[in-house]
């Protein structure tokens, strides 16, 4: 989290960091009314011995500050730990950093990308920092700078989202993004969402992990959503989506007086961008300095768990989720594999009697008899698209049910 030292400064900033250009695209987001099963499942599997793992490695550098050498392993760590989770694509993005009035080089952003199967060029992104920084003056290679909560804690958070949803199946691109020299003014992201705008590229909506891991003692977990006024309808996604997920969580907005994060970057080049952070007026007051370390900064692994899984959820259910890519159980036994499907979908688990295929124009496009419980479609002649399963069991009761085609 970049922090502002001078009054003026911050004044400054402050009218900066509010303002919001206009949105790019527009969109609409969902409204979220019940859980979704498949969603809890994967928000159930979200780990703190991952999260906790991942925060004593990047704790272990020296420090992460943009112009140390370590920044560099730390890059290269994080394209590797991508690299295998078997994205579809995992690159650099390199970006110049002008500071001081001088030209500079640093780490490069590292991004994972996976393509939708029915928007591939609509993405949902998920993204945090993962520099950090000492306030004091010294040498940069010389000052510690571990950086546990700010925000070994967030790049913790995003990297097992990417591991629980990296298998997954979406209707939309889903780009998850680590970014460099957050500190010291935003430099990854503000040239990454540049970019993206020159681009035209069609960003959804942008979430931010930053500062998860800090729980003011007595305090139970909560959250607050740093947000513009424009990008209202997306935090209403969010406040929805916590009440219907965690209804005994307090969830408000808050505000930054003296910092900003990632998803500013976003606003100003016109995306849809929220910040679910762990308490405005009570956040970790070990950020910056040598103690920003697992125990004492990041204190509460239970809130940091709980912010991965918010995150997780609000990205699958707006990049839309279609599959995660193992037997698509429904909840009266009716097993659906595989979903996606190519060529043969293979239907099993109950008795049944006729199953059908409709379009979204209520046609149907196949049918088949069945004297048994199981059963394989050649679905390979069909277009792609999304499609209804209809299945009348033995006992003459519908079962539908949610087919995708590529």
């Amino acid at each position: 989290m970049k922090k502002i030292l001078t009054i003026s400064i911050l004044a400054l900033f402050w009218v900066s960091a509010h303002s919001q250009a206009p949105h790019l695209f527009d969109h609409s987001f969902p409204v979220v009314q019940e859980e979704q099963p498949q969603i809890r499942t994967l928000m159930d599997q979200v780990s703190v011995d991952s999260i906790q793992v991942t925060i004593e490695h990047l704790q272990s550098y020296h420090t992460r500050r943009w112009n140390s050498k370590m920044v560099y392993q730390v890059q290269d760590w994080l394209y590797n730990s991508y690299g295998k989770l078997g994205f579809d694509s995992v690159y650099f993005h390199d970006f110049p950093v002008l500071y001081q009035d001088n030209l500079y080089e640093t780490s490069d952003n590292v991004i994972a990308f996976k393509r939708g199967l029915l928007y591939p060029d609509e993405y949902v992104v998920c993204g945090a920092h993962y520099d950090s920084y000492n306030k004091f003056d010294g040498d940069p290679e010389l000052l510690r700078a571990p950086g546990a909560d700010d925000n070994a804690s967030g790049v913790a958070g995003v990297l097992e989202i990417a591991r629980l949803l990296s298998h997954c199946t979406f209707e939309r691109s889903v780009i998850f993004i680590d970014f460099a020299a957050e500190e010291i003014g935003l430099y990854g992201s503000a040239a990454y969402a540049h970019d993206c705008a020159e681009q035209l590229m069609d960003i959804v909506a942008y979430f931010n992990l930053d500062m998860i891991g800090y729980l003011e003692e007595g305090s139970d977990i909560h959250a607050h959503l740093l947000y513009t006024g424009q990008d209202a309808p997306l935090a209403s996604y969010v406040f929805d989506f916590s009440h219907v997920y965690y209804p005994d969580m307090r969830i408000r907005q808050g505000w930054l007086s003296n910092g900003d994060s990632d998803y500013s970057s976003f606003n100003r080049n016109g995306y849809p961008a929220i910040h679910i952070f762990e308490d405005t007026n009570h956040s970790s007051p070990f950020i910056h300095t040598p103690d920003d370390i697992l125990g004492i900064s990041v204190n509460n692994m239970n809130q940091a768990k709980r912010f991965t899984e918010m995150n997780l959820g609000l990205v699958a259910i707006l990049a839309g989720l279609i599959s995660n890519e193992v037997d698509d159980v429904t909840s009266d036994g009716l097993v659906v594999f595989p979903n996606p499907v190519s060529e043969t979908l293979k239907i099993k688990g109950i008795p049944m009697n006729e199953v059908s295929i409709y379009n979204l124009m209520g046609q149907r496009v196949l049918n088949e008899t069945c004297r048994g419980s199981a059963i394989q479609l050649d679905v390979a002649s069909l277009a792609a698209g999304v499609y209804v399963l209809r299945v009348l069991d033995d006992a003459m009761k519908v079962h539908t049910h949610r087919m995708v085609k590529y």
